[in-house]
């Protein structure tokens, strides 16, 4: 099953990327940018979103969260090799040595990763603590959303907001058939809980876009989504390393978070969101 997990990971990876690609593309397309959401390459985009989220909702059923969370943050590894060949964006040497560590990275966590084969019964306590982190988010991120020009605090939120949902995944408990999982899905305040941390790391990610600069706003995001589910997966959630490999977990964890950061970081990064003071560069190939 952690091959359905690595599989399905490396899936959302990719659709994430190629979602902010096409959107992108349709931001550059579209007549006025009122017109970018109803533009067919938009759509396509955020079809390739939601695509992404289920898979990185299956990822997490069979992987540890710190390992799902760093491989789908590699989306920045992809986004700015790939638009530099559609887009003919700005690609140093910097970008390519981070993108290779990235993969040597991901490589190394994956081949620490382990995960017990007895599943994780959710615990009332479990629960309550889920839905009290939750409370405290909104309660603490709409106020610093609304009044902070501070756009890394926004995004540290964000992150710990779409790390809630991760949390939220591994919390969720449903078997039977597909009608009893349903109703089951209905009636789990862990699903609840996972909607409405999503709504929020949306909307604080959208508020720290827009009053800060993308790079480091995905830097900070990255590494916070992935450090604090991560690590209390390992703590609490029945994540673990395998014996002996230590050493590539850690190296790994490094490696793969470093270089997201390096590359969240790209002139890339700031010329696909347009963030760079400059006109947007016309389609290299598409």
């Amino acid at each position: 099953m952690l091959l359905l997990g690595l599989l399905a990971a490396l899936a959302a990876a990719g659709a994430n990327a190629g979602a902010a690609l096409l959107e992108a593309s349709a931001a550059r397309r579209a007549s006025r940018p009122a017109t970018v959401v109803l533009h067919p390459m938009y759509l396509s985009g955020l079809a390739l979103d939601i695509g992404g989220w289920v898979l990185t909702v299956v990822a997490l059923r069979f992987m540890p969260i710190v390992a799902v969370q760093a491989i789908v943050a590699g989306q920045v590894a992809i986004t700015v090799v790939a638009s530099h060949w559609v887009f003919d964006t700005p690609l140093r040497r910097l970008d390519l040595a981070a993108a290779v560590a990235n993969v040597v990275g991901l490589a190394l966590l994956v081949a620490s990763a382990s995960v017990d084969e007895e599943p994780l019964v959710p615990t009332t306590g479990a629960l309550v603590a889920l839905l009290a982190t939750f409370g405290v988010l909104v309660a603490v991120g709409v106020p610093v959303a609304v009044r902070s020009r501070r756009a890394m605090l926004v995004s540290f939120l964000a992150g710990l907001a779409f790390g809630g949902t991760a949390v939220a995944v591994r919390l969720i408990d449903v078997h039977g058939s597909l009608g009893d999982m349903a109703q089951q899905l209905m009636a789990d305040p862990a699903v609840w809980a996972l909607l409405g941390f999503a709504v929020l790391g949306l909307a604080l990610y959208t508020v720290a876009l827009g009053r800060g600069h993308v790079g480091p706003v995905v830097a900070v995001l990255a590494v916070t989504e992935t450090l604090a589910p991560g690590l209390l997966g390992l703590v609490a959630l029945g994540d673990s390393i395998r014996p002996g490999w230590m050493w590539g977990f850690v190296l790994g964890l490094v490696l793969a978070l470093g270089s997201v950061v390096l590359l969240a970081r790209s002139p890339a990064q700031a010329s696909l969101a347009g963030d760079d003071g400059v006109a947007p560069p016309p389609l290299k190939r598409l």
